[in-house]
C-alpha cells in the first residue's frame, strides 16, 4: 500500500477566437492516461458538453447554461445567455499530493489536465444603470467554463469572472444536463421536497423511469455501455446546493436542479444563487470507472476539486476517534450526570477518545431545543464542568449536541466562545434540512468560527458531502445518511439499504451512521423501538425495550470499519458491550486510515474493503445481504509471520441466533489464501497484526529513551493512570507515527489531548 509522490507539471497556452470563426467551436481536454475525453461545444443552437471513454460516449451532447431572474422590465429577454462567442482558451496541467491524517487515505494524488474557455455573448444582456443615472448601459455578459479530466473521471464549473456592466446577478437555476443512452440503469435516492435531510436509502432503476416530480439525491450512480458513473457536486461554497430532476420526457435525461432561497417580501422568488462577481459555481463531476467497486477507489477526485484549508488557521487540534454515546439505546431518557460519567468511563476503558452528550442538556426542559428564549446552559441538575474535568482526567474529549437555531440564536460566536470555556472538543448541530445558499453559508460560518475556538463540528439533518473536509478539517463528519436511527423509528435501514451505502453515500464522504449495535436481530424478527411500547423523548420512560439493529453482530462490526467518519459514533450502551463477544473489535477502533484498499462487492449486494491503520494493523471487514463465501489472498502483508484475529458468522449458531459470532486467531503468512463463510446478513472482520506491533516499537523506544516506564504490550501500572491513557492513543494512532521517536514528556502530551 504503498504511494509514490510525484512532482507538480504545469503547462499553459493561449488561443484566441473571435468573430465568424467562433460561431461554432469544439474543444477536448484528455484524461492524463488518455482513457477520457471530455468536449465542450458551442454554437448557434448554445453550449453542450459530453464525456467518452476509449472512444465509446458514455455522456452524449448536454445542455449547459444557467437561468436569470429577472428583476425589472428592463432586463426582460437576459433570463438566459445569448449565444456565446470563445474570446480565449487556455490549458493546464497539474500533477500534486496532499496529506491528511483524518480521512480513508493519508496521501491523495491530484492529477489532471485543465481546459479554461473564456466566453462571452454575441449580444448586449447585461443591463446596469448607474446610482443617480436614468441612462441605461447594456453590455455583452462573459461566463468562463473550466473543465478538468482526471485519469477517476472528469469536473466542470461556471465562474462569472468580474466585469463593470454585470456586477452581480440572480440565478434560478442551472441549466446543465446530463443525458444518457435509452437503456442506461442508475442507483437513486429520491426526496419529496428539496428541503429533506437526506436520509432516504437508494434504489435501482431504469433511468428513464425516474419519477420527474421528485427530487434525486446524490450521488447518482448510472450503468451505461460498460461503464458506471457517479454524478456529484463539489466544493459546495457561497452558492446554493444541487439535486437533479428527470427531465420527463421519457429520456434518460437528468438536470440541474438548484435548492431555492427562503422567500422574502423583497426577494424575487424563486431564487436560488444571489452573488457579485466575481463568483464561480462549485463542480459538476462525473467518476467513471469499470464498475462500482472500481469508483471506491477513485473518489479522491470529489476532495481533490476542494481548495486546501486556510493556512492562517490552525487544525492541530483535530484528532479522530470513536465516541460513546448516549441517546440510541434509549434516546437518552435517563440522561443525567451520573449516567454521562460512567459512559466516560466506558469510552476511556474502551481506548475511545471521546463521548458525545445529545439533546437534553441545555435549556430549561427536553424540548424546546433551539431558540429563541432557550437558554444555552446546562439543565438544572447536570453538571457539565463535572463532566468535562472527569472526562479530560480520563483523556476523554467531550462532544456536545445543539440544535442549529440555538447557535443561530445565541449567536456563532458566542456560541462557540462559550463551548471553549466549557472545555468542549465538539459540536453536533441538528436539523439542518436544507441546502439552499444561505444554509450553507452558514456552515461555512460556523465552521470559520469553531476553528478560531479549536472545535471539531458534526453537522446532523444536513446535506451530502462535497468534499469541504478537505478545506475544513475540523468539519470531521456529517449525517446525510440513512443510518442506525431510524431503527428506533422504523424498519428502514435494513441490510439491503446498507450493502448500497458504501457505494453511494460513503462514496461523497464521511458519514455519521452510528454503527456497532450489539442488539442484533434478522429483518425478519425487526421491530422498530417505538412499535414496542418506547415512549420517545419521555423522560419518564424506563421501558426496556431499547433500540435494535438488522443484521448479525459481525455485520454490525464490520459496518464500524467499512464507514468512514473520523468521529465514529458507536451507537450502543456499556450493559450491552462489557463481556460481549466481539468487543475486542471496538477497543482502540481507528476512524481514520493510512490506506484503503476496496476488494470486492456490488452495490445492493455486498461490499469487502482493506484498511490499513497508521499503527501497521491491517482490517479486512465484509458484509453481505445473502450468504456468500470469500475468498482474500494475503499479498498485502510483508514478509514474516502475522496474527489473524477473525470475528466471523458462526455457520452452525449464526443462522438462528444474529449475535453468534466466531472468534478465532491463527498465525498467517504472505501469499496465503484465507477463507470466511458469511451467512444472510452477516459479515466478518479480520485484524491482521505484526508480532512487533506499533506499542512493541514505542516500548522499545521507551528502553532506548531510558525510561522506567511500564511496557505498553504488557500489563498496566494501576499508579500510572496517565500511561495507560497514552497506550490508548498510541493503539488508536490519533497522536503518534510509528515513525517518530517520541519522549516521555511527548507522550504526557499527546495524551492530554
Amino acid at each position: 500500500m504503498k504511494i509514490k509522490t510525484f512532482a507538480v507539471v504545469a503547462l499553459s497556452m493561449s488561443l484566441g477566437l473571435c468573430g465568424a470563426d467562433a460561431a461554432a467551436v469544439a474543444l477536448n481536454a484528455a484524461s492524463p492516461d488518455g482513457r477520457l475525453s471530455l468536449k465542450f461545444e458551442t454554437d448557434a443552437q448554445g453550449m453542450r458538453w459530453s464525456l467518452a471513454r476509449g472512444g465509446k460516449t458514455l455522456v452524449l451532447p448536454s445542455r449547459l447554461g444557467v437561468a436569470f431572474a429577472v428583476g425589472s422590465p428592463l432586463e426582460k429577454g437576459a433570463e438566459r445567455l445569448a449565444e456565446m462567442t470563445v474570446r480565449n482558451v487556455r490549458r493546464a496541467s497539474s500533477d500534486t499530493t496532499w496529506t491528511t491524517r483524518h480521512s480513508r487515505r493519508e496521501t491523495v494524488r491530484d492529477r489532471y489536465n485543465e481546459l479554461m474557455v473564456e466566453l462571452e455573448e454575441t449580444e448586449s444582456r447585461a443591463v446596469r444603470v448607474g446610482l443617480g443615472q436614468t441612462m441605461v448601459e447594456r453590455s455583452p455578459r462573459r461566463l468562463t467554463l473550466v473543465f478538468r479530466a482526471y485519469d477517476e473521471g472528469v469536473a466542470f464549473r461556471y465562474i462569472f469572472p468580474e466585469q463593470a456592466a454585470f456586477d452581480g446577478f440572480a440565478l434560478t437555476d442551472e441549466l446543465t444536463e446530463w443525458r444518457f443512452a435509452a437503456d442506461a440503469t442508475a442507483w437513486t435516492t429520491v426526496y419529496a421536497t428539496e428541503r429533506d435531510p437526506q436520509e432516504e436509502p437508494f434504489g435501482k432503476s431504469p433511468l428513464a423511469a425516474v419519477d420527474p416530480s421528485k427530487f434525486v439525491g446524490m450521488p447518482v450512480l448510472v450503468e451505461t455501455r460498460g461503464a458506471t458513473l457517479a454524478l456529484c457536486e463539489a466544493a459546495l461554497s457561497g452558492w446554493a446546493g444541487m439535486n437533479f430532476r428527470a427531465a420527463g420526457d421519457g429520456a434518460a435525461t437528468l438536470c440541474a436542479a438548484l435548492a431555492k432561497l427562503p422567500p422574502t417580501p423583497a426577494s424575487t422568488p424563486g431564487v436560488a444563487v444571489i452573488a457579485t462577481t466575481p463568483a464561480q459555481s462549485p463542480w459538476r463531476v462525473v467518476l467513471v470507472g469499470d464498475d462500482e467497486v472500481d469508483l471506491l477507489r477513485k473518489n479522491d477526485l470529489i476532495a481533490n476539486l476542494n481548495p486546501p484549508p486556510d493556512p492562517s488557521l490552525d487544525f492541530s487540534f483535530v484528532r479522530s476517534g470513536a465516541s460513546s454515546w448516549d441517546w440510541w439505546a434509549e434516546s437518552n431518557n435517563s440522561l443525567s450526570t451520573e449516567r454521562t460519567l460512567a459512559l466516560v468511563d466506558f469510552a476511556a476503558e474502551m481506548g475511545w477518545p471521546y463521548h458525545t452528550i445529545d439533546g437534553g442538556w441545555y435549556g430549561f426542559a427536553r424540548r424546546p431545543n433551539h431558540g429563541p428564549n432557550v437558554p444555552l446552559r446546562p439543565r438544572r441538575g447536570f453538571d457539565l464542568a463535572r463532566i468535562v474535568a472527569h472526562a479530560k482526567a480520563k483523556c476523554v474529549g467531550i462532544w456536545l449536541w445543539i440544535h442549529w437555531m440555538e447557535i443561530e440564536s445565541v449567536g456563532i460566536e458566542e456560541t462557540f466562545s462559550r463551548l471553549a470555556d466549557w472545555g468542549v472538543v465538539g459540536v453536533k448541530t441538528d436539523f439542518l434540512e436544507r441546502q439552499d445558499q444561505e444554509m450553507v453559508d452558514w456552515c461555512e460560518r460556523v465552521c470559520r468560527a469553531a476553528a478560531k475556538y479549536r472545535v471539531m463540528v458534526n453537522f446532523h439533518g444536513s446535506f451530502k458531502s462535497t468534499g469541504g473536509e478537505r478545506t475544513w478539517p475540523n468539519m470531521v463528519t456529517r449525517e446525510a445518511v440513512c443510518g442506525n436511527e431510524m431503527n428506533i423509528f422504523r424498519k428502514k435501514t435494513t441490510p439491503e439499504v446498507c450493502a448500497a451505502l458504501p457505494f453511494t453515500r460513503f462514496l461523497l464522504g464521511p458519514a455519521d451512521f452510528t454503527p456497532g449495535s450489539f442488539a442484533n436481530v434478522f429483518s425478519r424478527d425487526f421491530v422498530p423501538q417505538v412499535a414496542k411500547g418506547h415512549r420517545y423523548g419521555d423522560e419518564t420512560d424506563r421501558c426496556p425495550n431499547w433500540a435494535e439493529e438488522m443484521g448479525t453482530r459481525a455485520h454490525a462490526l464490520a459496518q464500524c470499519v467499512q464507514f468512514d467518519s473520523p468521529l465514529l459514533t458507536l451507537c450502543d450502551a456499556p450493559e450491552r458491550y462489557r463481556g460481549a463477544d466481539g468487543i475486542e473489535v471496538l477497543r482502540s477502533l481507528p476512524a481514520a486510515w493510512r490506506d484503503t484498499r476496496p476488494v470486492e462487492g456490488r452495490c445492493g449486494e455486498y461490499y469487502a474493503v482493506l484498511r490499513e491503520a497508521f499503527d501497521g494493523r491491517l482490517y479486512y471487514a465484509a458484509t453481505t445481504v445473502r450468504r456468500r463465501e470469500l475468498a482474500l489472498t494475503l499479498e498485502f502483508l510483508d514478509e514474516g509471520a502475522w496474527t489473524m484475529s477473525a470475528y466471523a458468522d458462526d455457520t452452525a449458531r449464526t443462522p438462528t441466533d444474529a449475535k453468534a459470532i466466531a472468534c478465532t486467531s491463527r498465525t498467517v503468512r504472505r501469499g496465503e489464501t484465507v477463507r470466511f463463510a458469511l451467512c444472510d446478513e452477516g459479515g466478518v472482520v479480520a485484524v491482521f497484526s505484526r508480532s512487533d506491533s506499533a506499542l512493541d516499537r514505542i516500548d522499545k523506544i521507551d528502553r532506548i529513551a531510558g525510561t522506567d516506564l511500564p511496557s505498553l504490550s504488557g500489563p498496566v501500572n494501576p499508579v500510572n493512570p496517565v500511561r495507560k491513557d497514552i497506550r490508548r492513543v498510541s493503539a488508536n494512532s490519533v497522536a503518534l507515527r510509528e515513525t517518530e521517536l517520541l519522549s516521555h514528556a511527548e507522550c504526557v502530551e499527546a495524551a492530554e489531548k
